[in-house]
């Protein structure tokens, strides 16, 4: 009977091991990058880890990485602004990336964190899809002018879980199978934020969805989705349209980095069918509780392609 159970389960894990682990490394060449636009999406966790040491030893600041990774499109989730702050003020992050010079950005009127994208390409038109009061977790579209055509990308943070350091603690301890029944009430806790984030996030990836699907133009969606590759908000999203890491990613993706768990993949691009996707890459640089994920696209037949018709 536990025979049968067992290979029930490993049966229906490998219908989704692809989402997870990819096990041949895809090759291109140059040739195939002629044309392309690299795009990359990370939650910097409001900058709380700006200049990092890494695992090597070396120092890295956030807006180095950016610089060396030089992508064509930058979206950021919990982006972080203060205009009494020295650093963390508008003018000085616009200044750190003078490379992009349009920008769509959607912030809370009492400053903290929220959604921005960056662009070397013209936005032409941006839009706030939707936005919980605060707009910490928000989705913005923007519509972006690459060459003579038009492409919808979507910037999107979904309803975060919100585990405290306890939590957090607790869940470090089960994995290395050291806790006790102290622990009682923050796995209440978290039962409790698991619920309340999973409902809200339904709410709002309807709204995403909804928005998505009269899109005139070719979409590619970026992101902290706060979910699993097999929850619903990620199967809701995705549906006939590609994801990055399948189609053009290695190995196993881990985008959420927090301690012994950094172990989910919860931020993603995922893009319309039009584009093949290249080279992507989930770089393990400690610079926030997320790791970002970057790829580059191009069209399918470049020369004849025009979203705006």
């Amino acid at each position: 009977m536990y025979v049968v159970i067992s290979t029930i389960a490993v049966l229906i894990g490998c219908l989704f091991w692809e989402r997870n682990v990819q096990m041949f490394e895809k090759k291109f060449t140059e040739e195939n990058l002629s044309g392309s636009f690299k795009i990359l999406s990370f939650n910097v966790q409001e900058f709380e880890q700006m200049e990092n040491q890494q695992p090597g030893g070396e120092l890295l600041s956030i807006f180095d990485f950016f610089c060396n990774e030089d992508p064509d499109i930058i979206c950021l989730q919990e982006f972080f602004v203060d205009e009494w702050d020295e650093e963390f003020n508008e003018t000085n992050i616009r200044q750190q990336l003078d490379q992009m010079p349009y920008c769509h950005m959607e912030l809370p009127k009492r400053n903290e964190s929220g959604v921005v994208t960056f662009s070397k390409f013209p936005i032409i038109r941006k839009e706030l899809v939707h936005a919980e009061e605060d707009i910490i977790n928000a989705c913005i579209c923007s519509d972006l002018l690459i060459g003579a055509d038009t492409v919808r990308v979507y910037n999107v943070h979904l309803e975060s879980i919100g585990f405290q350091k306890r939590e957090t603690r607790l869940l470090n301890n089960v994995v290395k199978i050291r806790y006790g029944w102290s622990d009682i009430r923050a796995v209440l806790s978290i039962i409790w934020h698991l619920k309340t984030a999973f409902v809200e996030r339904a709410k709002q990836v309807d709204i995403l969805t909804s928005h998505i699907e009269q899109s005139p133009y070719p979409v590619i969606i970026c992101g902290d989705f706060n979910d699993p590759p097999t929850s619903y908000s990620y199967q809701k999203v995705r549906k006939n349209r590609k994801d990055a890491f399948i189609e053009a990613g290695y190995g196993r993706s881990a985008t959420f980095n927090v301690g012994y768990i950094a172990s989910f993949r919860i931020d993603y691009i995922i893009y319309s069918d039009i584009f093949k996707a290249y080279d992507y890459k989930s770089p393990h640089v400690h610079l926030s509780d997320h790791f970002p994920v970057m790829c580059r696209f191009v069209s399918f037949s470049h020369e004849n392609f025009d979203c705006r018709r």
